[in-house]
């Protein structure tokens, strides 16, 4: 059975013969563009499963061929990562907020590579197998799927792996935007928001998702670093199950997602 399609598009070709290798050995099936026109044609006929995608193309910017390819309701909530030589700190940050998955800097190493494409597309780390998921009844979460939405990469990482250690699926977005596409594409069957997102604030996204029959129902966490006796009781009324305060401990979210998901 083919692997998912992962699109990369990069003018280097030595970059470029190099992160297909990569991400082959992945076990990702490899579409290649090097240009901005191209790029997104090859993206409306070939629909791959994520775009990694440099910064500086011919013919456009990669931040303007990905706002096209978010345009198109068929690739709307297809996982975008950034790849540049670029200054990380100049650039990081315009990148997440354009919609963005992930920003990675060149030369990029092989392992980063492939954990953020692991990561965007909501895959257990290769290396991570269910055993290593603490043994008892508690540690089956059924493969359940959480939607974590985040715009702090470290955090998100972290409390993915966790979750994944726990026997849940995760898929991820680092901003508002990207949350309603992911949940609309992937249906999870809770969501951890952050508050604060770029392009929307957490609680216009969790009343946008379940303004939607199919998502009406899906218990949403509010997570964020705002002090709780002012932000709380607004989430909670808003409809979030529960409002956890940053820094999370993994295993506060982890009983709160159990909670969530099993009331009785």
């Amino acid at each position: 059975m083919p692997g998912k399609r992962v699109m990369l598009v990069d003018d280097d070709q030595d970059s470029l013969v190099a992160e297909t290798d990569v991400v082959r050995r992945g076990g990702y099936e490899v579409l290649v563009a090097t240009d901005a026109i191209s790029a997104v044609s090859l993206a409306v006929k070939q629909r791959p499963d994520a775009v990694v995608l440099e910064i500086g193309l011919p013919g456009g910017a990669g931040t303007t061929v990905m706002r096209r390819l978010h345009a198109l309701p068929q690739l709307a909530s297809v996982p975008v990562l950034m790849l540049s030589g670029r200054d990380p700190a100049r650039y990081r940050e315009a990148a997440l907020k354009a919609g963005a998955v992930a920003y990675l800097t060149k030369p990029v190493q092989a392992e980063d590579l492939l954990a953020a494409l692991r990561l965007a597309l909501g895959e257990r780390e290769a290396g991570q197998p269910d055993a290593e998921a603490p043994p008892g009844p508690s540690a089956d979460a059924g493969g359940q799927l959480v939607l974590l939405v985040d715009d702090d990469r470290d955090l998100l990482t972290l409390l993915a792996g966790a979750l994944r250690r726990q026997g849940f699926e995760v898929a991820v977005a680092v901003d508002a935007v990207g949350a309603v596409t992911m949940a609309v594409k992937q249906r999870p069957q809770a969501v951890v928001l952050d508050i604060d997102l770029p392009g929307g604030d957490g609680t216009t996204v969790m009343r946008r998702l379940h303004s939607m029959p199919q998502l009406a129902g899906v218990p949403v966490l509010m997570l964020s670093g705002r002090e709780p006796a002012k932000y709380r009781e607004a989430a909670l009324k808003a409809g979030a199950v529960a409002y956890l305060s940053k820094p999370v401990d993994a295993e506060e979210l982890v009983a709160a997602l159990r909670r969530a998901l099993d009331p009785a």
